[in-house]
């Protein structure tokens, strides 16, 4: 179903102040502290714009609730640009996915679906991304300003992160850097329903990249198969990827055979 931001907006308005200031200290408790190093400044948003995550936050879980489901999706970039968000809803999308729903990134209703079928397999929460790959060194990054700080679950344990600016910097967008575990393999995909495919490959975590370039979350991984074959056919149906913990492809490809996907084995 699609809400315009005016309904957001209002909801919005109306939330508990005093909610959200004790949200925005929650959040800003549970987060590392940036180590001493050399960064693209503004590298931190300042207290108004984790004060007002919270409120968008908080906004969403009554939207939430006034259509029953657990799932969003949002135009973030664009609403924000627009002045028709008064947050990026980064920060919430992470506590959303963390406490077991779903909050997806830029409006991508495929990535939705893909998103909805991990956690029906799995109990996980995906990793929405624009990958970058590095042939030279069979490595894949996952990176996108939007992270669950629970890789495993709600009720598994949690990384640690980091509150940032997102990839552009605005002093006023607050989002989390999360640094997902190591050494696990991860299984990657996405759904086009329209086309009825969906992409698979996995890759084993090898921790955070440390870096000032792009998305703040940046999972590491070393891809498992043929890096020149995900190279040369990555561009299928966009860029994204959405990635959850676990050897899970066998599961994930029979799960879209069932809804009459054709699999695309990537490497």
């Amino acid at each position: 179903r699609y809400i315009d931001f005016d309904e957001l907006q209002s909801l919005y308005e109306k939330i508990d102040r005093e909610e959200a200031a004790e949200w925005a200290d929650r959040w800003s408790k549970r987060a590392d502290d940036l180590p001493s190093g050399d960064y693209v400044e503004p590298s931190q948003p300042t207290p108004d714009a984790i004060q007002k995550a919270s409120g968008v936050y908080l906004a969403m879980l009554k939207l939430l609730k006034k259509y029953s489901t657990d799932t969003v999706t949002i135009n973030c970039l664009g609403g924000f640009s627009a002045d028709k968000l008064p947050a990026y809803p980064c920060l919430g999308f992470m506590q959303i996915l963390n406490d077991g729903g779903q909050g997806v990134c830029e409006a991508m209703p495929d990535d939705t679906i893909s998103m909805l079928m991990a956690r029906i397999l799995t109990g996980r929460p995906g990793f929405v991304s624009d990958p970058a790959l590095d042939t030279s060194r069979n490595r894949i990054v996952y990176a996108h300003c939007v992270g669950t700080t629970k890789v495993f679950g709600p009720d598994g344990k949690s990384n640690g992160y980091r509150i940032r600016t997102l990839h552009n910097r605005d002093p006023r967008g607050a989002c989390a850097e999360s640094l997902m575990p190591a050494s696990y393999m991860t299984t990657s995909f996405r759904t086009n329903v329209g086309r009825k495919k969906m992409v698979i490959h996995q890759a084993k975590a090898i921790g955070s990249l440390d870096s000032e370039k792009g998305c703040r979350t940046k999972l590491i991984a070393e891809v498992h198969g043929d890096i020149g074959k995900l190279f040369n056919q990555w561009n299928q149906f966009g860029w994204h990827r959405v990635t959850v913990y676990g050897d899970v492809k066998e599961p994930l490809a029979e799960f879209g055979k069932a809804l009459g996907l054709e699999i695309v084995e990537e490497t």
